[in-house]
């Protein structure tokens, strides 16, 4: 028998009746349309960098903690200044991935570009969809680079593979063959691992996916409402890996619709997934029952070993837990990553529909949760506020918080002893990752919506929110580095 646990239900189901209900169609009624275009002829790839920026949340664990960069810190953040800025044309909401020379990212016009890391010079561009007529955040999901590829999804829920030298399509695999009617796109970041890409869809008709990296076939498939076809749970953010005990976990969105009896499983959880099976490990559901609340997870899952701290209880010095946690609308949960017992949370700011961790607004690192939360004041004279805290990994326990002069719709990054976040006003800001204080910053000419990456001693960010209506938009790409070199 399998253990399914919840917050307050345990589900018992066997292995058979889980492939038969769950994951049917998992193998061949999933493998789903997709298009192969063959392998592209490479030209020169970039060459590994000591400190890339490869993926959404820079490594499996989805940490967004760039452990090897040494080059830019405390001691020097506060001298970054523009290195370069590149006119993208739209909006960009994607974490570029920086590979040595490279770096990629798209924009929500369909866009694709490669750019020179070190001056921003074009390499090649890619259209890679035209967007819907009723979507015009097109592109939102960051890609990743693996073994000279890129793998991305779309707003017309194709998962993309592109050749990094080139740009030229591999393969292309559709998720959903009416994205138009079932209210469907992927905005989740994948990740590829041993051959595989984990990926997920937001949907009527949401679903956790495993595809072949070389040639894009679905192997699985994991329904988060299996037998609702408006249920909802949609996955908007980047899996993580437990590649030790191979688990994929994600977090899902609300349900779009309640039916009787019982809560419409698995929205609004953190859920554990076999990667070579998608056999449900467990699922950690923030509400109990029907409660009609909306508590997306809009934060990606971030797996972390929380050491206790022994200055208040000696006596347990040195134990560790294992974890997972992630934000949802109503503030931070960490869970046991192998039962999904919950460990603790933390709420900074009030539950509101557009409130709370949002975006990918977390991050962790040296035993330290670091999160941005939003209050969200709608239909109110009280006007809405930002805080970003630095949590005890193992207890949840706040070390330090500060203010924001507005709210986050970024995700963040931690490097050398920095915390990088974005904010909607357009101000950039480096703090330090003890303390709280501010080393750094910088005000973009409007809000900031693309993940920050810290990859060769450099940030990488760019501009997408509201320009006044005196002003003529101009969305880029921005590379700082110290004293701008």
């Amino acid at each position: 028998m399998v253990s399914f646990m919840g917050q307050n239900n345990q589900i018992d189901i066997s292995r058979r009746k889980f492939v038969e209900e769950v994951a049917a169609g998992a193998t061949l009624a999933a493998l789903g349309p997709f298009v192969s275009v063959g392998r592209a002829q490479s030209a020169e790839l970039p060459q590994p960098g000591r400190s890339d920026w490869p993926r959404f949340g820079y490594d499996l664990h989805n940490t967004r903690f760039n452990s090897r960069e040494k080059q830019l810190g405390k001691d020097n953040v506060g001298r970054l200044k523009v290195k370069w800025e590149f006119d993208a044309g739209a909006p960009s909401q994607t974490t570029p991935a920086v590979v040595g020379d490279t770096l990629y990212f798209g924009t929500w016009a369909g866009d694709f570009f490669a750019l020179d890391s070190r001056t921003g010079a074009l390499k090649w561009k890619s259209r890679v969809d035209e967007p819907l007529p009723t979507e015009r955040r097109f592109l939102r999901s960051s890609p990743e680079y693996a073994d000279g590829r890129l793998y991305f999804g779309t707003g017309k829920t194709n998962v993309h593979c592109l050749d990094a030298a080139t740009g030229k399509e591999i393969w292309r695999t559709l998720m959903d063959e009416d994205p138009v009617a079932n209210q469907s796109q992927v905005t989740c970041s994948p990740v590829v691992f041993r051959g595989r890409v984990y990926i997920g869809t937001s949907s009527g008709h949401a679903r956790i996916a495993c595809l072949d990296a070389a040639t894009g076939v679905v192997r699985w498939s994991f329904f988060t409402v299996p037998n609702a076809k408006n249920g909802g749970g949609s996955v908007w953010t980047s899996p993580a890996i437990d590649e030790e005990h191979g688990i994929v976990y994600n977090a899902t969105g609300n349900a779009k619709s309640f039916m009787p009896p019982g809560p419409m499983l698995y929205t609004e959880s953190l859920i554990a997934n076999d990667i070579d099976t998608g056999e449900l490990v467990w699922y950690h559901q923030a509400r109990a029952g029907n409660v009609p609340f909306n508590l997306d997870f809009g934060c990606h899952p971030m797996l972390f070993d929380a050491v206790h701290p022994s200055r208040s209880h000696p006596s347990r010095a040195g134990a560790v837990r294992r974890c997972v946690g992630a934000g949802n609308k109503a503030g931070f949960y960490t869970v046991d990553r192998y039962t999904g017992e919950r460990y603790w949370k933390v709420m900074l700011t009030n539950h509101s529909d557009d409130g709370g961790p949002i975006m990918s607004s977390t991050a962790v690192a040296y035993n330290r949760v670091f999160v941005v939360s939003d209050a969200i004041q709608v239909g109110s004279p009280r006007p809405s506020s930002s805080v970003t805290a630095g949590l005890n990994a193992y207890t949840g326990d706040i070390e330090w918080w500060v203010h924001n002069p507005a709210i986050t719709h970024a995700p963040v990054a931690v490097a050398n002893g920095v915390f990088y976040q974005g904010l909607m006003d357009g101000m950039l800001s480096g703090l330090d990752t003890d303390t709280g204080d501010k080393l750094w910053e910088y005000r973009l000419p409007s809000g900031n919506r693309s993940g920050i990456a810290i990859a060769n001693g450099a940030l990488f960010a760019s501009n997408g929110g509201p320009f006044p209506s005196s002003r003529q938009p101009k969305y880029s790409m921005y590379c700082f580095t110290v004293d701008g070199q």
